[in-house]
């Protein structure tokens, strides 16, 4: 019996107990709204299984489902980078028509409410993707620096975002793993999130023993493995220098955080 024949009564019987409780609490599955899709590696031959049984219903696997505004395929490329593209330049375009009637100030809220918010949004996804997959979000906020500050399209992009003080994309995505990594280990996130970090404990007493790292799990895909949170967040809070660590204080963490952050993306 395969890992698949397993696998699909599981989460068919899964899916039928979230039913029970909702009928239970005055709740009701939308099963026509139900979609389905099933990951798997482009490497590797699909499984043979078209469909899954929801509530009573059957659900045929789709290509690309979105789930909280993140659109996954079935070979987890994150397919929303192209939506994200296309709908801030959607606005951007829209910004810079009416850019020499308002103010830096104006004009910078307007970038962060209709762009930044995008670029930021479930970012954490993000980590760990080709360097052309994140090449074209950068090319997404390095218009919107430019129509800021009036730029032209042939000067070079890094003093302008250094002047803005914005991190790139790279720096963003870390910076929010990060933060999130500080919020499980001082108690103010979820437990699940907080299940998925162990604390660095070597078998003899080193140096590292105090140092608050974290133990890096093993991974079997060097594709997908590394990029789950429990492998990326200890690989980045063990690369942080140890006074960064040190700080319990929110606040200040974020800020030597950023700080940390903005000198790696632009060495002087």
């Amino acid at each position: 019996m395969s890992q698949l024949d397993i696998a699909k009564p599981t989460l068919e019987a899964c899916v039928t107990e979230i039913n029970k409780w909702m009928l239970q609490n005055s709740l009701k599955m939308n099963c026509n709204e139900t979609e389905a899709i099933l990951l798997s590696s482009s490497l590797h031959p699909r499984p043979s299984i078209d469909s899954v049984s929801i509530a009573g219903h059957g659900v045929s696997f789709s290509k690309k489902a979105r789930n909280i505004g993140v659109i996954f395929d079935e070979n987890i490329s994150l397919d929303h980078i192209a939506s994200i593209c296309k709908s801030s330049f959607f606005h951007l375009r829209n910004i810079s028509k009416i850019r020499k009637h308002i103010s830096v100030r104006a004009c910078e809220t307007l970038i962060h409410a209709f762009i930044s918010s995008k670029l930021d949004f479930c970012n954490s996804l993000l980590y760990g993707l080709s360097k052309s997959s994140l090449q074209k979000l950068q090319l997404t906020q390095n218009p919107a620096a430019r129509v800021l500050t009036f730029s032209h399209k042939r000067e070079h992009i890094s003093p302008i975002l250094r002047k803005l003080h914005w991190l790139p994309i790279e720096q963003r995505i870390q910076y929010k793993i990060l933060l999130l990594t500080f919020k499980i280990l001082n108690n103010c996130a979820p437990s699940y999130l907080s299940d998925l970090l162990k604390a660095y404990k070597p078998t003899r007493i080193l140096r590292s023993s105090g140092l608050n790292l974290l133990s890096k799990p093993s991974y079997n895909l060097n594709s997908y493995g590394k990029r789950a949170f429990s492998c990326a967040a200890p690989e980045l809070w063990n690369s942080l220098p140890q006074n960064i660590l040190s700080f319990a204080s929110a606040s200040i963490f974020k800020s030597l955080l950023k700080t940390w952050l903005f000198k790696l993306a632009y060495p002087e």
